[in-house]
């Protein structure tokens, strides 16, 4: 009996030193995190009066120029029987000339550019057009086909080019097209300053797509007119991209694997690209030893030294720009850190197809760190953030208000800090939208990056948020 009772009473006290001790680690009340949003910001009140236009230095004039002679319309005779259409458009159009017809790579991004290079081409030849091949599916090299089909043409593409195609045209239509009007500079066009820049970008609006009748997975060889033309499965641009090889001729059409600038490994807007397997099939080309390379965009190379050694220097810019960003993965430095730290060797750097014209060595790494690794970064706070707008209007409210910010971005955009403009602004915008006067000072700071980018793409890109933002405020130019 005596026994029980010291077991009761140490079971008493045990449940009783449970419970002290479970105070201090178990609440028994429902937990959760504060959320509190801050209060509205109200509008600025600064006065504001915009600077001078943009001036358009020495260096982005030479750029300019160099640009504009690419995009001058041109039919260059590469050999008796191939001839390549460039400057029209964006994208390029190649026609090869066989005994029993014509072959057609790649069509441009509408059908009055086409029109234009198919009128062309008729002064050359008039013989049929028996095939259509698309290096790829993006809309400056497919939009054209419509204008070169005619009875019994087969039009051939990689079976991953036609799903790339699927998702650009249909899953994710509206949002391609969103994006690509961005990047051409078009985006709420009543809003946009005067440019001497036109853009070479076609417009991808009532559009008629041409599927393919013949594809492949890896490898597809076809002849016509004594001609062999070989097509090879070769990621890069795309998923689904390919090559040409003639061997007779040895002439080599890489599509966008190759062009005259320091490729576009990554567009910002758009999905991630395949790096690796893009200078793996440059390796691939170089392997072949071509005489000419005719791209889907710019000129082409004639003479085999010359191809070789632009193709194997491009092939090694893009596999420095992806093993350096490897390197700062696994050593954990930040998607900033590395995007603001990777460069060329000045070895690469200087040369003339490698200069940043149309794609960024720092957008590349940006994309590349993103398609290797996850959207979290190991820190905490952005594995469940706070709306935008509460971190932004507890700054503003800690800056002392909006007109603070602002007086402070109207300052630094007069020294010509632009990006740290657009940095301050931004932080207004989103804790009020609907402040005027933030919006108009960013516009002005983003037509000055975008006249001293120096590059296509990233000019279109700050041009579209320029005239976004005029909108935004409706306050036109």
């Amino acid at each position: 009996m005596k026994g029980k009772v010291i077991i009761a009473v140490e079971f008493v006290i045990i449940v009783v030193l449970l419970i002290v001790l479970s105070t201090q680690f178990v609440s028994f009340k429902t937990i959760r995190p504060v959320v509190r949003e801050p209060a509205a910001i109200s509008e600025s009140e600064v006065s504001y009066t915009p600077p001078p236009p943009p001036r358009i230095d020495l260096e982005t004039v030479k750029k300019a120029r160099a640009l504009r002679a690419e995009f001058s319309p041109k039919i260059d005779k590469i050999t008796d029987e191939i001839y390549l259409a460039r400057g029209f458009s964006l994208g390029n159009s190649i026609m090869v000339i066989t005994e029993e017809g014509l072959v057609i790579i790649d069509t441009t991004g509408n059908a009055q550019v086409a029109e234009k290079i198919l009128s062309e081409f008729r002064k050359i030849t008039d013989k049929p057009i028996r095939y259509i091949i698309y290096t790829h599916g993006h809309p400056d090299h497919i939009y054209g086909a419509p204008v070169f089909m005619a009875e019994g043409v087969q039009v051939i593409a990689t079976r991953a080019a036609v799903e790339f195609m699927k998702r650009q045209d249909q899953w994710l239509g509206a949002y391609h097209l969103r994006s690509r009007t961005i990047q051409a500079g078009r985006a709420a066009p009543e809003f946009a300053t005067k440019t001497v820049f036109s853009s070479p970008f076609p417009p991808w609006q009532n559009k008629q797509m041409i599927w393919p009748t013949i594809t492949f997975e890896d490898e597809y060889v076809f002849e016509l007119g004594g001609k062999r033309f070989e097509l090879y499965h070769a990621m890069g641009e795309t998923p689904g991209h390919l090559m040409v090889w003639m061997p007779g001729e040895r002439a080599l059409f890489p599509g966008d694997l190759y062009y005259a600038s320091f490729p576009n490994l990554s567009t910002p807007m758009l999905e991630s690209r395949p790096v690796k397997e893009w200078y793996e099939s440059l390796d691939r080309m170089v392997a072949l030893n071509p005489d000419y390379v005719i791209p889907g965009h710019t000129r082409a190379l004639s003479g085999r030294e010359e191809a070789v050694d632009v193709l194997s220097h491009h092939s090694q810019a893009i596999r420095y720009v992806y093993d350096e960003t490897l390197k700062a993965i696994n050593a954990g430095k930040t998607l900033d850190e590395a995007a603001h730290t990777i460069t060329l060797p000045e070895r690469l750097a200087k040369r003339w197809h490698l200069q940043e014209l149309y794609g960024r060595v720092d957008w590349s790494v940006r994309g590349i760190y993103r398609k290797e690794t996850g959207w979290y970064d190991g820190h905490g706070t952005g594995l469940n953030p706070l709306p935008p707008g509460h971190r932004a209007r507890e700054m503003v409210q800690l800056a002392g208000g909006a007109d603070k910010i602002l007086i402070r971005a109207i300052a630094l955009q007069k020294a010509g800090e632009h990006q740290l403009v657009c940095e301050l602004t931004d932080m207004v915008i989103t804790a009020n939208p609907n402040d005027r006067t933030a919006r108009i000072i960013k516009a002005n700071s983003l037509e000055y990056l975008g006249y001293q980018s120096g590059n296509l793409n990233m000019f279109g890109f700050y041009r579209s948020a320029a005239s976004l933002e005029r909108q935004a405020a409706d306050i036109k130019p």
